[in-house]
């Protein structure tokens, strides 16, 4: 299967070195294109926007630093929502607010493609080995169609219910870890 992958930061990174080491064939596209470099130099193809990435691969993982990157990413003007998505799958794995993706994600089917989102729980290790934690929000048919990918690259795969949930779960599972974070950093100042 082509597999774009829309943001090649440490997680992006080691996602499309994991698809590629299970024999899909990748697109890459970054905002800053030299972090495409270490990936097209192990076989990825560089794409000028992710329009462009749309367009050259049947489905598109998407990996964002923020609320702000996925809302430019996906509405700027040669962005993901310019590119043609019908038929496509789109499955964002970013960590962002739920209205985030229920803004996103009816916009991506609009056109066409299915749509998860599935922000997933690990670092670039478990990443690489394919052993993600993902929590799935979305249409069961969507959810079914990403399953074969998302048990590439995660090891435990839980669907908790309707597009914005997996954002929901993920933000109330890492609220803890904030305010533990939070507290031995006031600790070390005191």
């Amino acid at each position: 299967m082509k597999i774009g992958v829309c943001g090649t930061g440490r997680m992006g990174a080691a996602i499309a070195q994991r698809l590629m080491e299970v024999g899909h064939e990748v697109g890459v596209w970054n905002r800053n294109s030299a972090k495409t470099k270490p990936l097209v130099d192990v076989g990825a193809k560089a794409f000028e926007s992710p329009a462009s990435l749309v367009d050259g691969c049947d489905a598109i993982v998407v990996m964002l630093l923020n609320d702000a990157a996925s809302e430019a990413v996906y509405r700027g003007p040669n962005g993901i929502l310019k590119g043609k998505l019908a038929g496509k799958l789109v499955i964002d794995m970013s960590t962002v607010r739920p209205d985030t993706m229920l803004s996103i994600g009816p916009a991506v089917t609009h056109h066409g493609a299915a749509f998860v989102e599935s922000p997933v729980g690990g670092s670039t290790g478990p990443a690489r080995e394919g052993k993600l934690f993902a929590l799935v929000g979305g249409d069961e048919a969507d959810v079914a169609r990403a399953m074969p990918v998302l048990e590439q690259l995660c090891r435990r795969i839980e669907h908790v219910g309707a597009l914005g949930a997996g954002s929901a779960v993920k933000l109330a599972i890492n609220l803890p870890l904030l305010v533990y974070w939070q507290a031995l950093d006031r600790k070390s100042v005191v």
